[in-house]
Parts: structure tokens; sequence; C-alpha cells
């Protein structure tokens, strides 16, 4: 519901634009206030973006900072954090 109300406008903007060239983006941001929203927000946006091959990427605090580092460096479409 309140999720998809702005991801998917994301999405349709994510689309328009060229594909991510190494060390690209990412291109949507979204900041949320909680890391329990943030993996929610995760969550749905990477069901919306299965589809589409888009990648999801999430930064927060309270666990390790080399993953999502790493996460980040792969590339994503779309970033969620705190």
């Amino acid at each position: 519901g309140k999720t998809a109300s702005y991801v998917l406008p994301m999405l349709v903007h994510i689309m328009d634009q060229p594909e991510l060239q190494p060390k690209d983006g990412p291109i949507g941001i979204v900041v949320a206030p909680t890391r329990e929203l943030c993996q929610q927000i995760h969550q749905e946006a990477k069901r919306f973006s299965r589809g589409y091959g888009l990648r999801v990427c999430v930064l927060y605090g309270g666990i390790g900072k080399n993953d999502q580092r790493l996460a980040l460096l792969a590339g994503c479409e779309i970033l969620v954090g705190t």
C-alpha cells in the first residue's frame, strides 16, 4: 500500500534512465527513520523491482558495515537507508 505509492513511481523513473555503469548509482534513495522500517521497505522494494531486474541495497546501523559496503559497491538502482 503505502510503500508502493512511492516505490512504483520511482521504478518508472529508473526504467527511463540509462543502464548503470560500474561505480554508478544509486538512482533512487529512500530514507527511513528506523532500522525496522528500512528492512520492511527494502523487502517491498525488492519485491516490486524483481520483475525489472533492478537491484536494491540497504544501509543502516546495528549490523556489520562490510556486507552493506560490498552490496553498495556491487551496484544498485535503489538504496534504502536510515
